[in-house]
């Protein structure tokens, strides 16, 4: 794109220059300053044109190329980097004036909120005022009430006093002649127990003597029994007895060396039946 195509931005650094050598020198002195005002604000906006209008211009520009459209850019950037701070300082002038101008309402607000709650607070304090006399009359009068109840508790609790001093001797005068009258219950009641010990003691005895005496007799009634029982057995015990002789008498006849060992079995057998005929024996005794 040819250069003097950049010549479409319809600004110049000159001019650039003449705006910030009249515009940045602008200040608005204070909330009362209105021409200051007026003429920051009237140089903002000029330069905010140029600004709007170069950025109009660029997006035209670039839209033939690429390339050109770098070039476009570059130089709206340019352009705007030396607009930029003039522009800066003329919208920190506008908003130094508006907050002035905020400051200054705020404080007239402050200011009346400030004289309300005074008022308010002069009428608390005077409620309260008369809320805290009020309340002493109260408490006087509730003070010589409570004195004379105090007063008359004490009277009560001096008489209580007395009574219980009265009571507690005549508890204490009980106690005593409980205590005498326990004691003879005592004893009386270690007497009876030695006399209940004695009959107690003979009871037994004579229990214990009655149980000896009656086991000495079961005894020699089983022993009588047991006797006359084996006398009753004899002559069977006897012919039992007599199988046993028998079996013993029995002869082993001599065998052969082959036959030895069954001979010795045989003895063997004998001699195992002739002990269990004789435990037999023994039981129809017992």
């Amino acid at each position: 794109m040819p250069n003097n195509d950049l010549q479409k931005y319809a600004i110049t650094d000159t001019a650039i220059a003449a705006m910030r050598d009249e515009f940045m020198p602008l200040v608005i002195r204070d909330v009362s300053d209105a021409d200051g005002f007026k003429a920051v604000h009237s140089a903002r906006m000029v330069v905010k044109n140029h600004r709007v209008s170069v950025e109009k211009v660029r997006k035209e520009l670039k839209a033939d190329a690429l390339e050109y459209g770098r070039k476009v850019d570059a130089e709206a950037k340019r352009i705007t980097a030396m607009l930029e701070p003039i522009e800066s300082h003329l919208s920190a002038q506008e908003d130094a004036h508006e907050k002035e101008k905020w400051d200054i309402a705020n404080a007239a607000r402050l200011k009346a909120e400030a004289e309300v709650k005074a008022k308010e607070e002069a009428e608390a304090a005077r409620i309260k005022a008369e809320q805290e006399a009020e309340q002493a009359k109260i408490k006087a009068v509730q003070d010589a009430e409570n004195a004379r109840l105090k007063a008359e508790a004490d009277r009560l609790a001096e008489q209580q006093r007395i009574l219980n001093e009265d009571r507690q001797k005549i508890e204490e005068e009980k106690k005593r002649l409980a205590d005498i009258e326990a004691t003879r219950q005592r004893a009386i009641e270690i007497e009876q127990a030695k006399i209940k010990a004695v009959h107690d003691a003979k009871r037994e005895t004579e229990e214990r003597m009655a149980r000896e005496a009656k086991a000495a007799q079961e005894k020699a009634e089983a022993e009588e029994a047991a006797r006359q029982r084996a006398e009753a057995l004899r002559p069977d015990r006897e012919k039992l007895l007599s199988v046993v002789a028998a079996v013993v008498a029995i002869d082993i006849p001599e065998v052969s060396p082959l036959g030895e060992d069954s001979a010795k079995q045989i003895k063997m057998v004998l001699r195992d039946a002739c002990g269990k005929i004789h435990s037999i024996i023994n039981n129809i005794r017992l």
